[in-house]
């Protein structure tokens, strides 16, 4: 468990250290790059704050069919109020913000603000015990900010409400995609993970264990496919910076002398 844990936080520190290689024109400043983690860790936690206040049980939800019970408790104990308070950490982070200028910039700085999330996350799942190796292969909360920061940036340069609108509610859904068939097949079993024969749900609800596997599955491939091309269009994105649609004017004392033409008598 020592070593999952351990390998969750190295694979979102080289994720986060290559990520900052894309960014175009001047290099974020080690004081910025420390404040976005450290609001993507106070995003952490306000989740762990919210989720106390709240204190709803994983297995609230379990007495309803697995499909059902899956949706709703991935959405209500996760991907709601982690994707919720990771936006407004996200957003806060940017107020009076003086080095993100690209749409490029805000998808990097909402990815990191998903590294600090991670990072606090996995080191007080370390902490627990409750690391696993899932986590370490998939870092899906990077996805997630990912997407978030696409749309963001986009309705910043569109100015239209709805891409701000999509900003939060893609990454909500596609959190409650991720958790929902694990979670479903989690309220089949019982907390031993075992299914006796006289175990009750093993013939009233059984039908639903391989189906859900199998969505699960089919969900896991999707979005780890995701996650490898928006990693990809953001490194084809910084090698056409030039092309970068710009979040707001850079000021004049940030641009670069112009050449006076030289005029010959």
């Amino acid at each position: 468990m020592l070593v999952v844990g351990i390998a969750q936080i190295i694979v979102v520190i080289l994720i986060f250290r290559w990520l900052l290689k894309k960014k175009t024109g001047e290099p974020f400043s080690k004081k910025a790059v420390a404040k976005y983690l450290i609001f993507g860790m106070l995003s952490a936690l306000l989740t762990m704050l919210i989720q106390s206040i709240f204190s709803l049980e994983r297995d609230t939800f379990f007495d309803l069919n697995p499909i059902v019970a899956g949706f709703v408790t991935a959405l209500l104990t996760a991907a709601l109020i982690e994707e919720v308070a990771k936006y407004i950490l996200f957003r806060l982070a940017l107020i009076k913000d003086k080095e993100t200028f690209t749409w490029l910039d805000a998808i990097i700085v909402s990815i990191i603000v998903g590294a600090g999330f991670m990072i606090f996350e996995n080191i007080t799942k370390l902490v627990s015990g409750g690391a696993n190796l899932l986590g370490a292969i998939l870092p899906m909360h990077l996805l997630f900010q990912a997407v978030m920061g696409y749309y963001y940036g986009k309705a910043r340069v569109t100015k239209k409400i709805k891409y701000d609108v999509l900003s939060l509610t893609i990454p909500i859904v596609l959190h409650t995609l991720f958790d929902m068939f694990l979670i479903g097949i989690m309220s089949i079993l019982p907390p031993d993970r075992t299914i006796p024969e006289d175990y009750k749900t093993s013939l009233e609800q059984g039908e639903y264990i391989i189906p859900l596997f199998a969505c699960s599955i089919v969900t896991t491939v999707v979005m780890f496919v995701m996650l490898i091309m928006s990693f990809k269009k953001i490194s084809t994105w910084s090698k056409n910076g030039e092309k970068q649609d710009l979040l707001k004017e850079i000021p004049a004392e940030e641009k670069p002398a112009e050449e006076k033409p030289t005029t010959e008598e």
